[in-house]
């Protein structure tokens, strides 16, 4: 009996933007598993992901078909294709694949990891992948932190200039846009009323939108407007984060300025000042536990923490139109919402819900109907396949008889069972794909649990904190409505439903 092979192939986004190549790589496999004997399961195919880790759908999609024993080789043009972590490849072939008496075959120098030989050069090779692009980030890494040191631009998109063959040239209409920022702020105006005066005035980023608050800010911190170039302020961020902080290397850039070195010292000054004067609402930070959740009653936004002193000197807590906070009154008003009138009415709704057995047991046969909907259309799907399927056998059956009582010469036969072999590989590859999507679908729900998990949820909330509270609202809830006197529900949309809960002073639910 033939070997069932699984066919992979990858490229990264960059690799795609010059040209590698996935139907090449798919081609090649095919021709090999046709040269072994293998028999080809399915291809799986990841265009535009990185192989730094296993963190791709169609590399899982292949482990979920390889656990359920549907194949027996993984046929993979370059270790690199599958990861570029030598660990993740060695881990696979010692805890999956041999002990299972499966195998990783790299074609391009013909190494299996079955034998002792192949297994030593497919680690080596992953090894030499990890290397090869350690290299590269380091040796791209060196060369722009060298143009850096030499005030070049390494590229990117900036407001106030133009990239051109990686140097900066002033865009005069957005240079304007530039200085009126620094102008504003060297005057004492905070970001959310620059932010205003430019939305005000329909003027828009370098992406053709609306300026917000972090926009803004951004700008009044860039030494580039000042002629100068900043290079690493943060060392491997993506992998290391605030650990990567590292001291930055500030220098004469090659391009114009935009703003004076005067201009630049007197915001800076406002900035400093204001640092020290300004206090955060961190002491409320996670209260708020429908931040986000709940929306604007006039735009639709999300909200966002705010708090105000009340007449004995006390914060009164607010939700605030997310829209307003970031872009102001050019796109929205504040709108409002007194955190303790409305977070008991959203809680209350939750408790009434939770404690209604004809709401529970509808929900559950929901989830139910629609797990067994789109059962059903993977079972009628494949019904139709295997009918398809077993319709090009007969007809293989039938035409193999035909030729061995001469009814039809060798030529004929030929062309006709090439064509008609390409068909049945087509259904088959059909067939397999909607096979394993319906395996990983029919996963059997559990009643029980999500159950015991709604009837304890008023006595997991009362015990959490505030970050524990917000977490257990948005697993239940995925968006709050207000009427317009922003105090009482108009609706709360479940993820788990498409039945929008709506308050007991109307009618009980609705289907949105």
């Amino acid at each position: 009996m033939s070997k069932v092979a699984a066919i992979y192939t990858r490229v990264s986004t960059e690799e795609q933007k010059t040209g590698y190549s996935l139907d090449a790589q798919e081609n090649t496999l095919k021709e090999y598993a046709k040269n072994k004997g293998y028999e080809v399961y399915d291809v799986y195919r990841d265009g535009g992901y990185s192989g730094k880790n296993f963190d791709r759908p169609e590399v899982q999609r292949m482990f979920k078909d390889l656990s359920k024993d549907r194949v027996d080789v993984i046929l993979i043009w370059k270790v690199d294709r599958l990861s570029r972590n030598n660990t993740d490849v060695v881990n696979l072939i010692d805890n999956e694949l041999t002990p299972n008496n499966k195998k990783l075959v790299v074609t391009s120098i013909e190494m299996d990891s079955s034998s002792p030989t192949g297994y030593m050069f497919i680690s080596l090779l992953g090894t030499f992948a990890r290397y090869e692009r350690a290299t590269i980030i380091d040796r791209v890494n060196s060369g722009m932190k060298q143009r850096a040191e030499q005030g070049y631009w390494n590229g990117g998109v900036i407001l106030g200039y133009n990239s051109k063959d990686k140097k900066l040239v002033v865009n005069e209409e957005e240079s304007k846009i530039v200085k009126e920022i620094f102008e504003l702020r060297s005057i004492g105006k905070g970001y959310k009323v620059i932010t205003n005066i430019l939305n005000g005035k329909g003027l828009k980023t370098k992406k053709g939108k609306d300026f917000s608050i972090a926009g803004v800010k951004a700008v009044l911190h860039n030494h580039v407007y000042r002629g100068k170039l900043v290079w690493r302020k943060h060392a491997e961020w993506s992998t290391k984060r605030r650990k990567g902080k590292t001291d930055p290397i500030i220098v004469q850039g090659h391009h114009e300025p935009i703003i004076s070195e005067e201009l630049w010292n007197k915001v800076q000054t406002v900035n400093e000042a204001q640092k020290k004067s300004f206090t955060t609402n961190r002491n409320f930070n996670g209260n708020l536990f429908l931040t986000g959740l709940l929306k604007c009653p006039k735009c639709g936004a999300g909200t966002v923490m705010s708090k105000a002193k009340g007449r004995k000197g006390d914060y009164i807590y607010y939700y605030m139109c997310q829209a307003f906070h970031t872009k102001g009154k050019s796109v929205c008003t504040s709108n409002l919402i007194k955190k303790e009138v409305i977070e008991p009415k959203v809680l209350e709704v939750i408790k009434r819900m939770i404690n209604n057995k004809e709401f529970i047991n509808d929900l559950i046969g929901e989830l139910k109907d629609n797990q067994n909907n789109e059962s059903s259309i993977y079972t009628k799907d494949i019904k139709i396949y295997k009918q398809q399927l077993q319709k090009l056998y007969d007809k293989r059956t039938k035409l193999d008889e035909d030729y061995f009582n001469d009814d039809i010469e060798t030529t004929t036969y030929n062309r006709l069972m090439n064509g008609l072999q390409e068909k049945i590989n087509e259904v088959e590859h059909s067939l397999r794909s909607l096979e394993s999507k319906l395996d990983s679908h029919n996963v059997e729900l559990d009643e029980e649990s999500i159950i015991y998990t709604l009837k304890n949820f008023n006595e997991l909330f009362d015990q959490a904190d505030g970050k524990e509270k917000k977490l257990l609202i948005r697993s239940l809830i995925k968006e709050i409505h207000v009427e317009d006197n922003r105090k009482d529900i108009k609706k709360i949309t479940f993820w788990f439903s498409s039945v929008d809960v709506l308050p007991a002073n109307k009618t009980r639910r609705a289907v949105s």
